[in-house]
């Protein structure tokens, strides 16, 4: 349940709809939001989604005995059960529509961000930098959707100053009513990768998803953009959007004196500031020059955007490096697709080790038909980064070992379960080896990663 600073009449207001049933007095109540029939009914705002399989409105009737206020409903879906209720076209868009109203309540500066990938760690870093300035709000872990985005709205604050909004796809225009609903200051895309293939089609497809987060960007606003990437950038400011680029190789915040330490963290200068990371490889990197643009848009000083990526951690499962016994893993178990397994694979491949490289590959989920090529590029990518040996785990692995024994590598092998790769490396890990363990979600490789902190190595002659 959510606690909205906004009664049941400026609900309505803004729905633009009129409530049925619903006693006066009522509608001078705040708007406690609920969107789950399991929890407690008594003075809410019963909110029903119907989603492809299931429909919340059949919990309607039962809400209202168990004490809900009202009900916001869609106008197919009631019937004489229906008694407290106020009709919707369609309850998901309304969601999106209520929380453009809201947002609209709260001067807050608002920066939403999207791209193939890192879209997570570049709005945890660029919360980090605004904070150092602005008492800042922003996405809670994921929830970047249709859903994700009005919940993260809803729990604006007055005393909120900055809000760092998160927006994912997966099918054609899906992040432009999310847009349009925060009606972000600044936007940032951070690169245009091969994901959601099934339903983007192929990588143009993606770059006109994602170039839609300047739907409601605010005129004159700023579209933060990456420079490396083929198509970003030949994004051109226009009379109403101005852009700025980051890269690691061109763009208008570019990393000087880059270096990389024994954890191949990047250590760099922007103009005559220093900036140390915590977090391993060339995706942090870029993450962090997103985060540092944004920064600049706000006049954070640069040596507060400094330490605010300095003390910046990795979230939970995306590119931790985690000490065993006598071996390194790097575990990036949150999910998988071409691009970030492409940047996985290049921060171990510059990595100085005194023992082997070894690629713990887990399926890529949701490529279409395009899946099997793209598999089979990034094995045939596994030798080409330095790596000594590559375990395959999943059906569509499979193609992963045909890409890898492509280009020569010998020590190719393929699991159908985490298990059975769990029970060869517990005979193969040996003292100084550094692994890559990753995969798409649905793989569960944190499995790996898990028996692997409680593996002893082999010991080596």
């Amino acid at each position: 349940m959510l606690k909205l600073d906004l009664t049941i009449g400026d609900m309505l207001k803004i729905l633009e709809t009129e409530s049925v049933g619903v006693p006066a007095r009522t509608l001078k109540r705040k708007v406690n939001l609920c969107m789950d029939s399991r929890e407690k009914a008594k003075g809410v705002v019963f909110w029903p989604i119907k989603g492809a399989r299931f429909d919340a409105h059949q919990f309607i009737s039962q809400m209202e005995k168990d004490g809900a206020l009202m009900s916001v409903v869609n106008e197919d879906a009631i019937d004489q059960n229906v008694k407290m209720y106020a009709p919707v076209d369609d309850t998901t868009k309304a969601l999106l529509k209520l929380a453009k109203g809201y947002q609209k309540l709260f001067k807050v500066k608002k920066v939403a961000i999207t791209g193939s990938n890192g879209k997570t760690t570049t709005k945890e870093m660029t919360k980090a930098v605004l904070s150092m300035k602005f008492n800042t709000h922003a996405t809670q872990g994921n929830f970047n959707n249709h859903i994700g985005v009005p919940m993260t709205l809803f729990q604006l604050k007055h005393s909120h100053e900055a809000a760092v909004v998160e927006m994912g796809t997966s099918g054609p225009d899906e992040i432009r009513p999310l847009s349009l609903a925060t009606e972000p200051d600044v936007a940032v895309i951070t690169n245009i990768g091969a994901s959601h293939l099934e339903r983007l089609g192929d990588l143009d497809g993606v770059f006109n998803e994602k170039i839609n987060i300047t739907a409601g960007l605010k005129k004159g606003g700023l579209l933060i953009v990456n420079a490396d990437d083929e198509r970003l950038c030949k994004v051109k400011s226009t009379k109403n959007v101005k852009v700025v680029t980051f890269g690691v190789h061109r763009g208008i915040v570019k990393p000087e004196k880059l270096k990389w330490n024994e954890n191949f963290c990047a250590d760099f200068y922007i103009g005559r500031t220093h900036f140390t990371l915590n977090v391993p490889g060339d995706h942090n990197l870029y993450d962090a020059l997103a985060a540092i643009a944004v920064g600049e848009a706000f006049r954070i000083p640069k040596g507060d955007i400094a330490k605010a990526l300095a003390n910046f951690r990795s979230t939970s499962m995306r590119m931790e490096v985690k000490i065993a016994n006598g071996f390194k893993i790097v575990s990036d178990c949150y999910n998988a697709n071409p691009s970030s397994t492409k940047m996985a694979l290049q921060t171990l491949g510059n990595m100085k080790l005194d023992g082997n490289r070894i690629a713990v590959l887990g399926d890529m989920l949701e490529l279409g038909k395009e899946s099997g090529n793209l598999h089979k590029q990034i094995g045939a990518m596994v030798p080409e980064m330095n790596f000594d040996m590559l375990l395959a785990v999943g059906e569509q692995a499979k193609m992963y070992v045909e890409g890898a024994k492509s280009r020569g590598m010998k020590s190719v092998y393929h699991f159908d379960t985490v298990p059975e790769v769990v029970a060869f490396l517990s005979e193969t890990v040996a003292e100084g080896d550094v692994l890559l363990v990753k995969g798409s979600r649905g793989m569960h490789m944190e499995q790996v990663v898990d028996a692997l902190l409680h593996m002893t190595p082999v010991f080596k002659a």
